[in-house]
């Protein structure tokens, strides 16, 4: 008779129902490694906790916003004109200082895990941006991808969906840091062939004319 093989530890449901509600970071990585929930569940408790980050993060960002409108007219108007950071130099937002260390266009992206790898795909391309963000504020704070901005044709076009790669040193994966502290990952976006221009990458709950030039597409 064989013996039961010792079953992981992300495959109980009920630690990765805890791990969820008080380390969801964990709890997230833990939902989606195991074998035992099926996945619609998964899914389902990925939206619900995106949902709850999203809240906070707007409760967070709409006191921001009265602070700031109630302090308008004490700012300087001439120094409201938008300052495009290059490549490798760094911008300060409210709470991180952001460096794109650097970026590529590939029609591929090979991550080392075969797994994870995203294949080629006809008329699409991905940047990728290696990226350090440091928590510059006096609490732990949440990171977030942002958005790329791409002019082409006298147009601007956004593109906010970064592509979820489940590996570490790959996205952002809801991640906190802890004040002072530093965290460098790929953070790959996926954008047509056919695009051409300047390329802006814009990071999440920053300023609208905090922006970093990382090259030209020609």
């Amino acid at each position: 008779m064989m013996e039961q093989q010792n079953k992981k530890w992300y495959d109980n449901k009920l630690a990765v129902g805890l791990l969820l509600f008080f380390f969801f970071p964990i709890g997230l990585y833990a939902l989606w490694k195991s074998q035992t929930i099926k996945q619609g569940w998964k899914i389902a408790w990925t939206i619900i906790i995106a949902l709850l980050v999203i809240g906070a993060m707007s409760d967070n960002d709409k006191k921001s916003t009265d602070y700031a409108s109630t302090s308008e007219n004490s700012i300087d108007k001439s120094n409201s004109e938008p300052s495009y950071i290059q490549l490798g130099e760094t911008l300060s937002t409210r709470y991180f200082d952001v460096t794109v260390n650097k970026a590529s266009i590939n029609d591929r992206v090979n991550t080392g895990n075969e797994f994870a790898d995203l294949n080629p795909e006809s008329g699409n391309s991905y940047l990728i941006m290696n990226t350090t963000f440091k928590n510059t504020d006096n609490e732990s704070r949440m990171l977030t991808d942002g958005e790329v901005l791409i002019i082409y044709n006298g147009k601007e076009y956004k593109f906010d969906n970064a592509e979820t790669i489940m590996l570490e040193g790959w996205g952002l994966l809801l991640d906190q840091i802890n004040p002072l502290t530093s965290k460098t990952t790929n953070l790959v976006y996926k954008i047509p062939t056919e695009i051409k221009g300047p390329v802006y990458y814009r990071p999440g709950r920053s300023s609208s004319d905090d922006k970093i030039l990382v090259g030209n597409i020609e």
